[in-house]
Order: C-alpha cells, then sequence, then structure tokens
C-alpha cells in the first residue's frame, strides 16, 4: 500500500499542473477583465489612467505564457501571490475563510452520513413495504429539487409565518458557540437533506444487492440477530460502493457549498470565490480554484486507500 501511496502523490504534480493550466486559461475566457474594472473605478472617482498604466500595475503587461509560469512557481512553493484588489495574499485570505468553509461542510456531511445510513439500513431491512416507499419516494423528490430553491424557502416562510430570521452575522465558534451554531444549523441541515435523497437510495440499493447472497441467507438460516447480519455482513461488504460514494461529497466540503454560503451570507471560501470572478481578481479565483483541487485530489487519494481497509481483499495497483 506504501509502494501505491507514493506513486498516487507523484501523481498529484501533472495533475496540479493541468489543472492550472485549464483553471488559467478559463479565467482568462471570461468576459471583461481586471483592468477594465481598474479603468472604470478610476473614472468613476473623477480620475485618469491609460489602459497600459493599469495593465503595468496589476503586471499583466507580460506574455499570458510568461505570467503563467510565474504564477504556477509560486504555486508549487505555496505562494499563491497577492489580490489585485485587496493589500492581502491569496493564501492570507484564504487560510482565514477555509475554516469557516470546512465547518459549514463538515456539518453537512455529518448530517448527510445520519440522515442516509440508517434510513438506508432501514430500507434495506424493510423493501418494498410502505414505509420504504414513502421513503424513496421522498428521496427522489429531495434529489430533484434544486438546493437555491430549499434555501429560499427556509429563508423566506419562517420569516414570514413565525418572524423567525436565520442569523446571518458570524460569529466565530471560539467566541460563542451557540451563536455560530444558530448560524450553521439551518444552512448545513439544507445542504444535508439536497444530498441524502441520492444517498439514501444507494445505501439502500447496495446493502440489498449484499443481503441477496448466500453467505447472507446462511446467517439468517443459522439464527443470527437481524441487527448481527445487516450490520457486521451485509452493511459491511456494502460499504466500497458507499464509501466512494461519501468520498465524493467528502472532496466538496470546501467548495461544494458555492450556493449556500452565498445565500445565507457565510463567509466562506465559495462566497469568496464568487465575489473574486464578479472583480476578475485573477489571483484569488484562481487560488480558490486550486485549493479547491488540491482537496478533491487529497480526498480521492483517502478514498482508495481506505476500500483496502474496508476489503482486504482489495488489490491497490
Amino acid at each position: 500500500m506504501g509502494k501505491y501511496a507514493l506513486k498516487r502523490v507523484l501523481l498529484l504534480i501533472p495533475t496540479l499542473f493541468l489543472v492550472c493550466v485549464i483553471v488559467f486559461a478559463l479565467m482568462r475566457m471570461i468576459p471583461g477583465s481586471a483592468v477594465d474594472m481598474v479603468v472604470y473605478n478610476y473614472q468613476q472617482n473623477g480620475m485618469s489612467i491609460t489602459y497600459e498604466e493599469a495593465e503595468a500595475a496589476l503586471g499583466l503587461d507580460k506574455p499570458a505564457v510568461q505570467q503563467f509560469f510565474i504564477w504556477f512557481g509560486g504555486v508549487l512553493t505555496g505562494d499563491l501571490g497577492e489580490c489585485l484588489f485587496r493589500g492581502d495574499t491569496v493564501w492570507e485570505v484564504i487560510s482565514s475563510q477555509m475554516p469557516v468553509s470546512l465547518e459549514l461542510g463538515l456539518m453537512s456531511l455529518l448530517f448527510t452520513v445520519l440522515f442516509s445510513i440508517p434510513i438506508g439500513l432501514f430500507c434495506a431491512a424493510h423493501p418494498d413495504t410502505i414505509s420504504d416507499t414513502i421513503i424513496r419516494t421522498l428521496s427522489v423528490v429531495l434529489a430533484s429539487v434544486p438546493i437555491f430553491w430549499i434555501g429560499t424557502l427556509v429563508l423566506v416562510y419562517p420569516a414570514v409565518w413565525w418572524g423567525y430570521s436565520v442569523p446571518l452575522t458570524y460569529v466565530p465558534i471560539t467566541k460563542n458557540f451557540m451563536s455560530n451554531m444558530s448560524m450553521f444549523l439551518v444552512p448545513s441541515l439544507v445542504s444535508a437533506i439536497t444530498m441524502a435523497g441520492n444517498n439514501i437510495r444507494s445505501v439502500r440499493t447496495m446493502t440489498l444487492e449484499v443481503m441477496r447472497q448466500d453467505y447472507v441467507r446462511t446467517s439468517w438460516a443459522k439464527g443470527a440477530k437481524e441487527s448481527r447480519v445487516m450490520f457486521f455482513h451485509a452493511f459491511r461488504n456494502a460499504l466500497i460502493p458507499i464509501v466512494t460514494m461519501f468520498g465524493g461529497m467528502a472532496a466538496g466540503i470546501i467548495g461544494g457549498s458555492v450556493v449556500i454560503e452565498n445565500m445565507f451570507n457565510i463567509p466562506g471560501i465559495g462566497q469568496q470565490m464568487v465575489t473574486a470572478l464578479n472583480n476578475r481578481d485573477y489571483p484569488l479565483a484562481q487560488g480558490c480554484t486550486v485549493i479547491f483541487a488540491v482537496f478533491v485530489m487529497v480526498i480521492n487519494l483517502v478514498v482508495d486507500l481506505a476500500y483496502k481497509w474496508c476489503d482486504p481483499r482489495v488489490e491497490l495497483e
């Protein structure tokens, strides 16, 4: 396993290079530019600046290829550059907002697991019953409804009917735990119930498939308890596809809450990413995307290694 892990870690470098090339190119393809923003802001304030002067001030007067390799060299050394429109470095902005996105993502993932696995196992233990049919129907509805629609309902109707509004002012968890939880609880639940729709059906399907195997029938025939058969035989052997499913969700912990962060005014990386794109702040948008990509690659590596833990028969090559 160590050899496999080392090989995968080494593969992260060319993968990161390709990601950086794509991100750099796509950012330059967005209509408008940071230079236009600078010139416009100067004009609005009654000052004048030429396009060439603004380009030189932002460091965008060099050839695109040279700009890319300067930036990529910094990425390899941990220097993501400086924001174009604020005095902070990209890493300072990301490091200050990463804990916020991590908290929201981890809470959403925790609630998703708490919803998906017990309910999915319940449906697998009682297939084709009325309760199973109702849960599967609700799961399809939850998986089909856009998250921004549910978020809008949660923001609007409680305020209209009961005068309750979700807190929209961020308070660090280290300063006031209850205030922090009151802000993150509703967004994480909204995110979790939308993700749980597909996951409940997946857990049910994978567990039912294993329960039809001969060794599970043998356990039933020997008179094993239902809980033991479900957890130690069926569920454990269905873990690999389930780990893959939740691994994909974990990979989106940081960057997967862009909509929720903007709807509930949560100052995380997702919200910062949208602001950077609107302002054409190339280094900040590129830095956020690179962090997303690295996080996804690391989580995928952890998921692949987890296969061996779930099933010792898995060969990692």
